[in-house]
């Protein structure tokens, strides 16, 4: 049984909560396009509950009807793929019946039917085809050809359904613990790590496209446009589209001239200009009001990376900075000079 007091993740974002039949059928056609096939029909009261949060690329779902249901979707413009948070499920696609456990999750675009355990909560990250295809095209080089197909089932034993299910853990503790207010920059750069994570951890992804070197220019422009655009999300497709190569070719070439990716040397931008306003904040500040304007969401990763970088934690150089003189960042009075001063 779910302990009572388990956490539920995204529980700060309901989407539907039922407490009869009738509003759950209600909530599913409504809040997912689905339909309720199968549920039991003597029980006077139930609880269930769907939490929704909408992301840069897709959406994450938390669901749990307390009770054993069949829940029917549609075949979508989407990919939804089903982890397990509590309980055991499985979700029936065609004629194959994949199990939704704690080692095992799910991944499907066609009509599906999923069965929930009496226990069972589901975390589901649904995102569009169309990003998918996007980034595959952007890492590989080339459009993708065909259609975008996979594996349904993922083993989490495996190194890279593993990774993915951590990332996925990091996102969904990011919104959870946001205070109700996410910071753009870290949820789409998790996000976009949570896309290449899936890619990569499914065999008929294809990633062995031809690869050519990118010219030194394109990693000198990839490193202008990070440090243009450190205050914003550091996106791959992005990178690609400024420097005219695969999202594969430039990490690879900037690995090898730089000792670092495209998206750590984004870290230590940030890193570097964090350090900069706690030495010389122009406004009375803190390390945590630094932290999220550098895109840093979780104070003790910041803290710990801080130290790596600079061998100081930030707050020991915040102290030792003097408290910001409000009249000091105001512009001091030019002074006027005669056209005939000018010349002397």
């Amino acid at each position: 049984m779910i302990e009572p007091s388990a956490p539920v993740p995204l529980e700060s974002y309901p989407a539907f909560r039922a407490s009869r039949l009738p509003e759950l059928v209600h909530a599913l056609e409504t809040q997912l396009a689905a339909k309720l096939v199968r549920a039991p029909h003597d029980r006077p009261s139930i609880d269930a509950k769907g939490n929704r949060f909408k992301l840069p690329l897709g959406e994450l779902w938390l669901c749990s009807y307390a009770m054993p249901a069949v829940v029917r979707f549609p075949a979508g413009d989407y990919v939804r793929i089903q982890f397990q948070h509590a309980g055991a499920g499985a979700t029936a696609i065609g004629g194959d019946t994949i199990a939704v456990t704690e080692r095992q999750a799910c991944a499907s675009t066609a009509a599906t039917e999923i069965h929930f355990g009496p226990d069972y909560q589901q975390l589901v990250w649904r995102v569009s085809r169309n990003a998918l295809v996007q980034k595959i095209a952007a890492i590989t080089g080339e459009p993708l050809i065909g259609d975008l197909s996979f594996e349904p089932a993922l083993d989490l034993d495996q190194p890279l359904p593993a990774t993915m299910k951590r990332i996925l853990n990091c996102l969904v503790q990011a919104v959870d613990t946001a205070a109700g207010a996410p910071t753009e920059i870290v949820l789409a750069e998790l996000e976009q790590a949570l896309l290449v994570a899936f890619l990569a951890a499914n065999d008929r992804a294809s990633f062995d496209k031809r690869r050519s070197a990118a010219a030194p220019w394109q990693v000198r422009r990839a490193e202008e446009y990070i440090a243009a655009n450190w205050d914003k999300p550091i996106l791959i497709d992005d990178l690609v589209a400024v420097t005219g190569t695969s999202a594969r070719t430039l990490f690879r070439t900037f690995k090898q001239s730089r000792g670092c990716s495209p998206l750590e040397f984004a870290r230590r931008i940030r890193l570097e200009t964090a350090r900069r306003m706690l030495e010389k904040p122009e406004r009375p500040t803190t390390v945590t009001d630094v932290a999220m304007l550098c895109g840093f969401r979780d104070l003790g990763h910041f803290t710990k990376s801080f130290r790596h970088a600079f061998g100081e934690l930030p707050s020991a150089v915040l102290n030792r900075t003097p408290p910001a003189d409000p009249l000091a960042v105001m512009p001091a009075p030019r002074p006027q000079f005669s056209a005939a001063q000018a010349k002397r």
